[in-house]
């Protein structure tokens, strides 16, 4: 006799998910913490000196803050459950404001109130031209739990210009 034996099989799929900077996460609904909220700006910024063009910035949209020592640290928060995460950002190089305006971009970043690293862009002086997804900070070694990602600026002793454009996760 021939038996066959049926074995359940199971299958995961890794699926990628989006959070933009001001639609947020289509399937969860989260919509990314800026905190303090009043150095915080999007793409309808008029007085921005730094002005992305919103048709290079992922959904049409963008957050950006100037982080000044003397004020309140600047930061954004994600929440997402998944393995992995990619986080992009918009870095400004030089401007037609010139050099008072503050174009470098320090961070550090934390994950579940744990250290995950930081980033550092030194303008290039010799162009005008914004880097757009710019990729600040990634991980593929997470537990598939729920995770919270903060990007803040964490008492650097010179200003520093944070704009968060999208992230994503799986």
């Amino acid at each position: 006799l021939l038996c066959l034996f049926t074995i359940p099989v199971c299958r995961a799929v890794l699926v990628n998910r989006t959070i933009d900077s001001n639609k947020g996460d289509p399937s969860t609904g989260f919509i990314p913490i800026y905190q303090p909220q009043s150095p915080w700006a999007d793409q309808t910024c008029s007085g921005c000196y730094i002005q992305p063009d919103i048709t290079k910035a992922f959904g049409g949209t963008w957050n950006a803050a100037t982080y000044h020592p003397e004020l309140q640290n600047v930061n954004v928060t994600l929440r997402f459950t998944g393995v992995a995460v990619w986080v992009f950002f918009i870095l400004s190089n030089a401007n037609d404001h010139g050099t008072g305006t503050t174009t470098n971009t320090q961070l550090n970043i934390t994950i579940d109130g744990q250290y995950a690293g930081n980033f550092s862009h030194d303008p290039d002086l010799s162009t005008h031209d914004l880097i757009y997804n710019a990729t600040v900070f990634s991980t593929s070694s997470l537990s598939n739990t729920s995770h919270e990602l903060v990007i803040a600026t964490n008492n650097y002793p010179i200003p520093t210009f944070l704009n968060f454009d999208w992230a994503i996760y799986t």
